[in-house]
C-alpha cells in the first residue's frame, strides 16, 4: 500500500512539476509543498527588497512563479510577489551575477546581495559581491549579455 502511495505520488508531482530548461532559475533539490523546487534559498524576496532584510520566509506562504515556489514571512509580502513578481526576482535566474558574467553559474546567496537601478543582484560570497561592486554598470552589462547566452545551459555544461 505505501508502495503504491509514493509510486502515485511520484506520478502525480512528475505531471505537475513543469520541467526547467537547463537550470534557468537556481533552486535546491527537491520539491517544496507546492510541488516545485524551492528558489532564493526560502528567502522572502519582498522583504529583501524593501527592508534589505534576508529572512526566510514559511511554507504557508508560498508563491509559485515560473515553476519555482518562493516563500514569505507574511500573506501582505506573498501578496505584493504575486502582484508584481519582477519588481522582487533576482537578477540571472538567481544565481551569483558575478559568476554570470564570467559566463558560470554559481549559487546565488541572498545573505550577499546588491539593490541597483531597482534590481536584485545575488552573488556567490563576500568576494564576488566585490568584485562585482567594482563596475556595477560594467559587469552588471556583461552579466546581462552572458545570459542571455547560457540560460538554457545546464550547470555541469559550463
Amino acid at each position: 500500500m505505501k508502495t503504491q502511495f509514493l509510486t502515485a505520488l511520484a506520478a502525480a508531482v512528475a505531471l505537475t512539476t513543469p520541467a526547467f530548461a537547463a537550470d534557468e532559475i537556481n533552486v535546491s533539490n527537491g520539491i517544496s509543498a507546492a510541488g516545485a523546487p524551492l528558489a532564493a534559498h526560502g528567502v522572502d524576496l519582498v522583504a529583501l527588497v524593501n527592508n534589505g532584510n534576508p529572512v526566510e520566509g514559511f511554507a504557508t506562504h508560498t508563491a509559485t512563479y515560473d515553476g519555482a515556489s518562493y516563500y514569505f514571512t507574511t500573506a501582505a509580502n506573498l501578496e505584493a510577489f504575486e502582484a508584481n513578481p519582477t519588481a522582487y526576482l533576482p537578477q540571472h535566474g538567481g544565481f551569483c551575477s558575478f559568476g554570470v558574467s564570467v559566463g558560470k553559474k554559481f549559487d546565488g546567496d541572498p545573505d550577499q546581495y546588491l539593490i541597483a537601478d531597482g534590481k536584485l543582484y545575488l552573488f556567490l560570497n563576500a568576494d564576488t559581491r566585490a568584485a562585482f561592486l567594482k563596475d556595477v554598470a560594467g559587469t552588471a552589462k556583461t552579466a546581462d549579455d552572458q545570459w542571455a547566452n547560457i540560460q538554457s545551459i545546464a550547470v555541469g555544461d559550463l
